[in-house]
């Protein structure tokens, strides 16, 4: 092959990247035309395979993998492939395969860099790494990171074992552990990339890493980043036999804490980089392989596999969705309270302008404050700097009255949960704002059909349900009445998106679906306690279920009041059904209204919070027979019971809407797959059956609905796979 040439690979406009040889240097522009991001599959080692071979024979000066997908190096590995091994034997198969290809980088002749200007994760990392030298772009979009568990997955391209021989075992698994992804100049200043450069300077910046010729030992930087003296101390600590324990089972401590046990891969990762920093490097990716394989065709790793690609398909229907957006910068946001505030500083974050109003300057004041100080909290971790701070800041407008709104297209209304007041606010913003004003309840119960009854434009009254707190849930509800207009749908989705939600979009009725579904697994941890539960019991058993906290826990933090209030809205609509404990109602006569007020079912007003025993004696409780497993079985059946309905009444639709709302909305299990992919799992045969023997022990409350009961009788699953 001669200097100037540019070679295709097998397969010429099919092959996943192209050679182009240009004095000495090898440049491995990687490119897949099939897919939008560059991910690594068996056909790209094909590729690879067959390019080394033939450049390993080459006289050069260096080889430099780069990428032409514009914001992507590769992103990882091909999830559609992984998804599909069942048989461990083939699993490690492939990743040995992988081994062999990358660790071929060391024994060419010539420097391998690779030259990252985009997400560069996963796999794609683990490619790097197997580099003798890496350089990133300073761009905001180049990203690093291994974040392989979050699909109950471990790197298994190298990843366990030559980034901790890299930049220390700390370090190493703090970014396996979390799986999050790093800047440029966090990485460099880990040690994880030798150089940074602007993105228009990759090219000259990749030929002076090529002149630094092959290095004497692979992995380790020119030049070592300095370390804090805890980081260096931790990782001697880590490498010395009789100490290390102490590294690892604080990282194991951690990790239960946060997972619950329920999670093995960054537990399996612990062990892996522990056990391989004592073997030579051949035999420690042997280690990470068989550890990969086990992870892969677990069950959990195929529920978060499952979650990966429900997610993918409801933001590509989102997408599409918002292809008709009219265009919006100026967003009006009424209300300034902890919701109306939240949702100004995120959209402030992504760039809109805001016009924020509330009743008086001390609300505004305080809306405001929350605002900066998310910002702060931002630019503390880096995220932001404090000229950005500045310029987001500027682009808050508070006012307390309506003078400006006329040059706001959109309007977000987060005020008291009232329909009277909500109807007064879109008159008034009605009148002061432009004819086609768009207006976004964040109502959590009331119909949004309800609210446009006060609307001049009823077609452009939708709702817009956010989670709490706004900059940490990244689900977003979105509901149309039947006279919502399709731009107004259209506008409203991609709002969303820019604001970084996931969306989903349901139709209207009381609660929409996700409170719908919350209020009775609400209710009925509320029956569990009346009958004889103990309320840590009840959350105890939820927690180790998986639930991220328990549902007595959640009502506090909630606010017990405002769970009642929803309660009661929804119960207008079941009917006998509802069939509502008492329990809420004796605590709001109590004035327990929850966390806020520094007591609810927990006393809040010492920490740690304990159980409030007075609870007891208020609502008359005497201990009964109700069990951790009947606790679980009627929560989140009961659950699964609403949700049945509000598929049957034409609310949601998509099996897949219904898992990325229960799961981003209030934390169902991940590990599950989701509230109906765990109803498939057991059988609705089981599911149904379970139902009826709880119904005849404590009412028709929990009757299984019709729409579980026909799927039962007929075999069916709310999911092909």
């Amino acid at each position: 092959m001669t200097d100037n040439a540019t070679k295709e690979g097998a397969g010429a406009g099919a092959a996943p990247g192209r050679i182009k040889l240009e004095d000495g240097v090898a440049w491995v522009h990687l490119d897949d035309p099939e897919k939008n991001v560059n991910t690594l599959s068996t056909r790209y080692f094909a590729w690879f395979e067959q390019q080394i071979q033939q450049l390993a024979g080459e006289d050069l000066r260096g080889l430099v993998f780069v990428s032409d997908k514009p914001g992507y190096f590769i992103v990882g590995a091909d999830i559609a492939e992984l998804e599909a091994f069942t048989d461990r034997a083939a699993v490690i198969a492939m990743i040995e395969r992988g081994h062999r290809l990358v660790g071929r980088f060391a024994q060419l002749p010539f420097p391998v860099v690779a030259a990252i200007d985009g997400a560069c994760l996963g796999g794609g990392l683990e490619l790097a790494l197997a580099c003798d030298r890496r350089l990133a772009t300073t761009a905001p979009h180049t990203k690093l990171g291994l974040p392989e568990v979050q699909l109950g997955l471990i790197p298994g391209l190298g990843g366990t074992q030559r980034l901790p021989r890299l930049i220390g075992v700390p370090e190493a698994l703090d970014l396996i552990l979390t799986g999050k992804q790093i800047p440029a100049k966090k990485a460099k200043k880990l040690g994880l990339v030798d150089q940074l450069c602007d993105p228009l300077a990759l090219r000259e910046a990749a030929l002076e890493l090529v002149s630094w010729g092959k290095p004497s030992r692979t992995l380790r930087p020119r030049k070592r980043p300095s370390r804090s003296l805890f980081s260096r101390v931790s990782d001697l600590v880590a490498r010395t036999p009789g100490a290390k324990n102490l590294v690892y089972e604080a990282a194991r401590k951690k990790v239960l804490k946060r997972s619950g046990g329920h999670y093995p891969a960054p537990l399996k990762a612990i062990d892996v980089v522990r056990e391989g920093m004592t073997l030579p490097l051949d035999e420690a990716l042997r280690l990470e392989a068989a550890a990969f394989a086990e992870l892969v065709t677990s069950d959990v790793a195929k529920a978060l596999i499952s979650i990966f690609f429900t997610k993918n398909e409801v933001e590509g229907r989102a997408r599409k969705l918002a292809e008709d957006a009219r265009p919006v910068e100026r967003i009006g946001v009424l209300g300034a309270g902890f919701m109306g505030a939240g949702i100004a500083q995120v959209l402030a974050y992504k760039g809109y302008t805001v016009v924020l109003k509330d009743r008086d300057h001390k609300a505004l004041g305080r809306g405001l404050k929350q605002c900066h100080d998310l910002f702060r909290g931002l630019a503390k971790r880096r995220r932001m700097t404090p000229v950005e701070v500045k310029e987001a800041m500027s682009r808050l407008r508070p006012t307390i009255d309506y003078r400006g709104f006329g040059r706001v297209p959109f309007v977000i209304e987060a005020v008291f949960e009232d329909v009277g007041v909500k109807h007064a606010v879109i008159r008034e913003t009605e009148a002061a704002g432009p004819d086609d004003l768009i207006f976004a309840s964040n109502t959590s119960t009331i119909p949004i059909a309800r609210l446009a009854e006060a609307s001049k434009r009823p077609e452009n009254v939708i709702g817009m349900h956010f989670f709490s707190p706004v900059h940490k849930m990244p689900l977003l509800e979105i509901i149309r009445h039947p006279k919502t207009s399709a731009e107004a749908l259209a506008t409203t989705v991609e709002i969303g998106r820019r604001m970084g939600k996931t969306v989903i979009v349901v139709g209207d009725g009381p609660g929409f679906f996700t409170s719908r579904v919350l209020g009775p697994m609400l209710n009925e941890a509320a029956w569990c306690l009346a009958q004889g539960a103990r309320i840590d019991q009840i959350d105890r058993a939820m927690t180790r279920w998986g639930w991220p906290v328990g549902p007595m826990a959640l009502l506090d933090e909630v606010g017990i009041d405002i769970a009642f209030h929803a309660g009661k809205v929804m119960a207008e609509h079941a009917g006998d059904r509802a069939d509502t404990s008492p329990i809420l109602g004796l605590m709001i006569e109590a004035e327990r209204l929850g966390r806020k007020v520094g007591k609810g079912f927990y006393d809040y007003r010492k920490k740690p919070k304990r159980v409030a025993r007075e609870v007891y004696e208020l609502i008359d409780w005497e201990e009964g027979e109700v069990d951790d497993d009947e606790i679980v079985e009627r929560c989140w059946m009961q659950m699964l019971n609403e949700t049945a309905r509000c598929m049957e009444d034409g609310v949601i639709e998509n099996p897949n809407d219904v898992e990325i709302g229960v799961i981003f909305g209030f934390g169902f299990p991940p590990f599950r797959g989701g509230i109906l992919r765990e109803a498939d799992r057991l059988g609705l045969d089981y599911v149904v059956g379970r139902l009826e023997a709880y119904a005849a022990r404590y009412g028709k409350r929990l009757e299984p609905a019709q729409l579980l009961r026909d799927m039962a009788k007929k075999g069916r699953r709310f999911h092909r796979r």
